[in-house]
């Protein structure tokens, strides 16, 4: 009789329950609060991408870059040469001529390289690695390698090179405003990665004693007539 009686009382509920609509607790205010997010979210996507400024896809693949660049060796700068080039033929009024899509990264004065970050960037290459192999440069995390035209392709080792009577390690120092000494990032290992992030860069590859303070590229405040800060 108790399993009867139950299953009337189930049928009975299920009977009063047709018809009837669902209702959210507290009526129809939450409902609504929803849809209104929602348009206002639509609306603020569609403002948002309106708003952004139009980039022309081929400028920006064309646009040059300039970093002051040295290698510094216990207490001066090593002489890296031109790679062949002729700094006295380049043009002052357009030093890029020679960074092109083919040739993304190039010398245009002593220590003063020009690249294209969106060449680079697709290459994987927007990286101090770059640099590095355009002056045939091998650097491990305790080893520099300089080519033959550079120091005469000494070998700077942290096992056995030394700075006088101290021990020496590899380091780099980049700034990303050539104007601006205040403000330097120190690497100390996979050199090869430290991003090339803007233009106007400075950066130095040292092997220097502890201590020793590594001062900005030589030719930093003059990456490009240009650029050059105003007195």
């Amino acid at each position: 009789m108790a399993r009867s009686s139950s299953a009337q009382k189930i049928a009975r509920l299920a009977e009063r329950g047709k018809g009837k609509k669902v209702r959210f607790q507290g009526g129809s205010v939450f409902p609504t609060v929803i849809l209104v997010v929602c348009l206002l979210g639509a609306v603020l996507i569609a403002y948002a991408r309106q708003s952004q400024p139009t980039v022309d896809a081929a400028k920006a693949a064309e646009q040059k870059y300039s970093t002051a660049f040295g290698v510094y060796k216990c207490d001066a700068f090593l002489d890296l040469g031109t790679l062949g080039v002729d700094i006295g033929a380049i043009d002052p009024a357009d030093p890029f001529a020679s960074v092109t899509t083919d040739a993304p990264i190039g010398v245009l004065n002593n220590g003063v390289l020009g690249w294209m970050p969106q060449v680079l960037a697709g290459q994987r290459n927007a990286k101090l690695g770059a640099i590095l192999d355009l002056y045939g440069i091998k650097v491990t995390d305790d080893e520099i390698v300089l080519p033959a035209s550079i120091s005469g392709g000494e070998t700077l080792s942290e096992a056995d090179t030394k700075c006088g009577d101290a021990d020496a390690t590899i380091q780099v120092l980049a700034w990303n405003d050539g104007a601006d000494a205040s403000n330097s990032q120190k690497s100390i290992a996979a050199f090869d990665g430290v991003k090339l992030a803007s233009d106007r860069m400075s950066i130095v590859l040292a092997f220097v004693a502890d201590g020793t303070e590594v001062p900005m590229p030589i030719d930093a405040m003059a990456l490009l007539p240009q650029a050059q800060p105003a007195e």
